[in-house]
């Protein structure tokens, strides 16, 4: 009986020995486990950004400082900068929302594109502090995929804004030519080698300057139309490397077209003027009068700022004319014919 009891004892040992084994295991194994990946990308507030480096891949890498309050190109060139993208581009780092963590290894950077050669490489400062150092990535599932500089994690980080950072140096750039109300201009001429005219706003109707010749078959609405064009005037692109004002054709001795704007304002009354130039593959060469750059405006914009008299007259009854924004064109009944809405009936939505 004795004996029995010592076996069961020893039995029951073994086991007690056997579960503190298996405990002591269990607490080296949770010990050697590796910590948490968290998903983590910089926290920064656009306002304390000073200096922005933007390397897209293929493209030129452009940098931007802000200055007094004002963000201007500084690298590879001098310029304004484009208030709006610059403010975008802000935004989008302010707002890097981590959501989880894309990979964990190295060999998976290539096919999330933040590898040197296909992610963009964004570096934002105050000063001399790098307040973020990254390459953003592909757009997959709704998010985007980030990598910090020097880490071997990628995350994905909430939304897409990759676009907000993959330009072309011309889009950092100012276009702005012209920004005027329309209620602001209150005289307008037009020179060019088919003339020159002047018109005069009274209330809210253009009508011929006094003294002007007056023109056949005169449409106020004409004049409307063109100088709201002027009044929003932006450019596609800016005259290449070697490009001068006089090979552009808009030096202020001798421009192919010139308009002047009388404009009055809080600040008082005072011009805007406007070189038309050459032709060229993608529209006009343009400058305006106290910018420096050449810009390069629109074929559109460019025809309709160096207009001929019959610019300024009515539409014959019943003729077809072309209309071409922004580079579309569209047939539609000119006056004296039916009305737009009469013309494109039955045809497709957006079809002429």
């Amino acid at each position: 009986m004795s004996g029995n009891r010592l076996v069961i004892a020893i039995v029951v040992l073994v086991g007690l020995l056997g579960l503190v084994v298996i405990q002591w295991n269990k607490r080296e194994a949770e010990d050697a486990r590796a910590p948490d990946v968290v998903a983590k990308l910089p926290k920064l507030k656009k306002d304390d950004v000073t200096d922005l480096t933007i390397a897209p891949p293929g493209k030129t890498a452009v940098t931007l400082a802000k200055t007094d309050g004002t963000w201007k190109v500084t690298a590879p060139i001098q310029a304004d900068a484009d208030k709006d993208a610059v403010d975008t581009a802000l935004g989008k780092l302010e707002e890097l929302d981590p959501i989880a963590v894309a990979a964990t290894q190295k060999e998976n950077h290539e096919k999330l594109e933040v590898t040197e050669d296909k992610g963009v490489h964004v570096t934002a400062k105050q000063g001399d502090k790098v307040l973020a150092d990254i390459y953003i990535g592909a757009y997959l599932s709704g998010n985007t995929m980030v990598r910090e500089k020097d880490a071997v994690n990628v995350t994905t980080a909430k939304g897409s804004f990759k676009y907000a950072f993959d330009k072309e140096m011309k889009e950092w750039r100012d276009r702005v030519v012209v920004e005027t109300p329309a209620d602001s201009v209150k005289t307008v001429t037009f020179t060019n080698k088919n003339g020159s005219w002047k018109f005069v706003k009274e209330g809210t109707e253009w009508k011929q300057a006094p003294g002007e010749k007056p023109l056949a078959s005169f449409d106020p609405a004409k004049v409307l139309s063109i100088v709201g064009t002027f009044i929003s005037l932006r450019a596609n692109d800016f005259a290449a490397d070697g490009v001068t004002a006089e090979t552009a054709g808009v030096t202020a001795a001798a421009p192919n077209g010139k308009v002047v704007a009388e404009v009055s304002s809080d600040a008082g009354d005072n011009q805007i003027v406007l070189y038309l130039g050459n032709k060229q593959d993608s529209g006009y060469y343009a400058v305006r009068e106290g910018k420096t750059p050449i810009f390069i405006v629109s074929e559109y914009a460019g025809e309709r700022l160096l207009p001929g008299a019959e610019k300024f007259a009515k539409d014959e009854p019943g003729k077809s004319v072309t209309v071409t924004p922004s580079g579309s064109t569209k047939k539609v009944v000119g006056g004296g014919g039916p009305g737009l809405a009469e013309a494109m009936k039955g045809k497709p939505h957006g079809h002429p």
